[in-house]
């Protein structure tokens, strides 16, 4: 009976051990966040995107 407290004994002073290992990593989520405002949008090659979506779309539709 003694060696099986000394196990639970053991056990249990390696979860805290885990535990506080966990505690101490650094986050690397700092919360930090960049914007650049310097973003410019092709209009042209938006609407050719959506041309050719809708395009595919219509000849999906007519070969159902």
């Amino acid at each position: 009976m003694a060696e099986k407290k000394s196990t639970k004994a053991k056990t249990s002073s390696k979860s805290k051990t885990k535990k506080k290992k966990i505690k101490d990593l650094p986050s690397d989520d700092s919360g930090i966040i960049i914007v650049d405002d310097d973003i410019v949008i092709d209009k042209e090659k938006v609407n050719e995107e959506r041309r050719a979506y809708l395009e595919e779309a219509r000849s999906q539709d007519a070969s159902d």
